[in-house]
C-alpha cells in the first residue's frame, strides 16, 4: 500500500489537533464559571451525582460541599435483603448495615457548608435517637422545604418497638416556617405536636404524611389559615379521633381504624384513597357519603376487607344504593378476584358516567382457584350491565388469566364503547416498585401469566394492549 504524501498526512494531523484543541476549549468554558454558579449547577443534580464530580479536578474536589439540593439517604436493597433474604442482594447483618448507614449520613451532613438545603430524606431502619435529633436539627438550621423521615422496621411486627419520638418541646419548631412537605413514617408523634406544627410553626405546609405512629391517638386538622393541600394518614392503629376542617385540602388518604368523621368540611377535596377496614366501611356505606363522593375526581378503594356474601347481593344491598359519582375520572380498586368483589367493581363503574380510567389491582392471585364459581359475572342478575360511555383506559395489575380475569376484560371491551387502551401486568401488586419486582418478572409463574395475557390480546386485535 502506497503511503500518503507528507503534505496530506500533515494536513490530517493538523485538523485532528485543531479539533482536539477546539473540544478542549469548549469543555473548559464550564471551568471559567465562578464557584457559586458551579455549586448551583451541582445542586440541580442528585446528591450522589454531585459527589462524583469531585474526581474531575482539584478545583472540583470540594465543590459538592456547597450542595443545596435534596439530600436523599436511602438504601432500599439492604432493607429488601433483610426482609427477603432469598433475594441474595449481598448485604450484611442489619445491625452492621444500620451502623454503616448512620455513619454515612453523619459524614455527609458534617461535610456540607451551605446555608440552605432544599430537602432532607432519610429512609432506613434506624434506632439511634441522638443521631436523629441531630438530623432534625440540621434540617431546621438549613431551612429545608421538604423533610422525610422513614424509619420503617425490617420486621413489620416490631414497628412500634423502640420507636423514635418526635421532639415535644414546641419552641424547637420556630425554624420550620419554610417547610412545605413533611413525611413521618414509624416516628412517634402526638396529636398535640402535629396540631401545633400545623397551626403555628408551618404556615406554608402543603403536604403532610404520617404513617405507623404509635403515639398518634387523636388529631384535629383545622385552622383559618391552613394551607394544607395533601394529607396522608396510614396504618395508625391507635387513632381514635380525627377531625378535618381543611378548606384547601385537595387529596386525602387514610388507612386505620373505623372513625365516624365527616367530609363536610373539605369542600375542595377531589382525590380520596381508603385502605384496610375503613375502606370496607366506606364501601358499605357509600350512600351516606354521597355529597362527598359527588365532588371526587379520583377514588381509590381497598375491597379486600369488604367480605360481601351472596345473600347480601341477592338482597340487592351495596349495588343499588351506590350514589352516582358524576365527576369521577379515575377509579382504582385493590381487591381479590372473587366473583362477588368483581361484581362490586362493575357496580361502581356503572355509577361513574364520566369515568376515564379504571385500575384494578388484584391480590392473592395465585391461590384463588377456590374463588371460581359456577355462576360467572355475565350470569349475575344484580347488575344492569348498562353501557359504560366514557372509559378509555383499563389497567389490570396482578393478572393471572383465570376465568374471572378473562370475563372482566371481555365485559369491559363489550361495555365500554370508547375503550382505547388495556394495560395488563401479571406482576403482583405488592412487588411493584420493590427490588423483588425484577426477580419476579423472571419466574415461571410470571411468564405463564404473561402468555395468557398475550392470548387474550390476540382475540381482540382492534384494541391496544400494553403488556410489560
Amino acid at each position: 500500500m502506497e503511503s500518503l504524501p507528507q503534505s496530506i498526512g500533515s494536513t490530517c494531523i493538523y485538523k485532528k489537533s485543531k479539533r482536539k484543541r477546539k473540544m478542549r476549549s469548549e469543555g473548559d468554558h464550564i471551568n471559567e464559571l465562578p464557584d457559586d454558579i458551579l455549586v448551583n449547577i451541582l445542586s440541580r443534580l442528585t446528591m450522589k451525582e454531585a459527589v462524583r464530580t469531585s474526581i474531575i479536578s482539584s478545583r472540583w474536589r470540594y465543590l459538592w460541599r456547597g450542595f443545596s439540593g435534596c439530600l436523599n439517604f436511602d438504601d432500599p436493597f439492604t432493607m429488601a435483603n433483610s426482609k427477603w433474604p432469598h433475594l441474595n442482594l449481598k448485604s450484611g447483618p442489619i445491625n452492621v448495615e444500620r451502623h454503616k448507614f448512620v455513619n454515612w449520613v453523619n459524614q455527609v451532613l458534617s461535610s456540607l457548608e451551605g446555608h440552605c438545603t432544599e430537602g432532607l430524606r432519610i429512609c432506613f431502619d434506624v434506632f439511634s435517637n441522638h443521631d436523629i435529633d441531630n438530623w432534625i436539627k440540621f434540617a431546621l438550621e438549613r431551612r429545608v422545604r421538604r423533610l422525610e423521615l422513614d424509619f420503617s422496621r425490617v420486621v413489620y411486627n416490631l414497628r412500634f418497638v423502640g420507636q423514635y419520638t418526635f421532639p415535644s418541646h414546641l419552641d424547637f419548631y420556630s425554624s420550620f416556617r419554610h417547610l412545605t412537605d413533611l413525611s413521618l413514617t414509624t416516628v412517634g408523634i402526638t396529636g398535640e405536636v402535629l396540631e401545633h406544627l400545623l397551626c403555628y410553626c408551618c404556615p406554608v405546609l402543603e403536604v403532610l404524611n404520617v404513617a405507623e405512629s404509635s403515639s398518634l391517638t387523636s388529631l384535629k386538622v383545622s385552622g383559618p389559615s391552613l394551607k394544607l393541600k395533601h394529607l396522608k394518614l396510614n396504618k395508625l392503629d391507635n387513632l381514635k379521633d380525627l377531625q378535618l376542617h381543611a378548606p384547601n385540602l385537595l387529596s386525602f388518604e387514610y388507612s386505620g381504624p373505623i372513625l365516624p368523621f365527616s367530609f363536610r368540611n373539605v369542600p375542595n377535596l377531589v382525590d380520596a384513597s381508603f385502605w384496610g377496614c375503613f375502606s370496607a366501611y366506606i364501601a358499605k356505606n357509600l350512600c351516606q357519603h354521597s355529597i362527598f363522593l359527588v365532588q371526587l375526581h379520583t377514588l381509590k378503594l381497598d375491597t379486600c376487607h369488604l367480605l360481601i356474601g351472596d345473600s347480601e347481593y341477592r338482597a340487592g344491598r351495596y349495588l343499588h344504593d351506590i350514589p352516582e359519582m358524576c365527576n369521577l375520572k379515575h377509579l382504582e380498586i385493590i381487591g381479590t378476584p372473587k366473583v362477588n368483589d368483581l361484581i362490586f367493581c362493575i357496580a361502581l363503574l356503572e355509577a361513574a358516567p364520566s369515568l376515564y380510567k379504571f385500575s384494578l389491582k388484584l391480590v392473592s392471585q395465585y391461590d384463588y382457584e377456590s374463588y371460581e364459581s359456577v355462576k360467572t359475572i355475565k350470569d349475575q342478575p344484580y347488575l344492569s350491565f348498562t353501557e359504560l360511555r366514557s372509559i378509555r383506559v383499563v389497567e389490570l395489575l396482578g393478572f393471572v388469566g383465570h376465568t374471572a380475569d378473562f370475563e372482566l376484560v371481555m365485559y369491559l371491551i363489550f361495555s365500554a364503547k370508547l375503550l382505547e387502551k388495556i394495560i395488563i401486568d401479571p406482576c403482583p401488586t405488592w412487588r411493584v416498585g420493590t427490588p423483588a419486582e425484577l426477580i419476579w418478572r423472571e419466574t415461571a409463574e410470571y411468564q405463564s401469566a404473561k402468555r395468557r395475557a398475550f392470548e387474550l390480546a390476540a382475540k381482540f386485535p382492534l384494541w391496544e394492549f400494553v403488556i410489560p
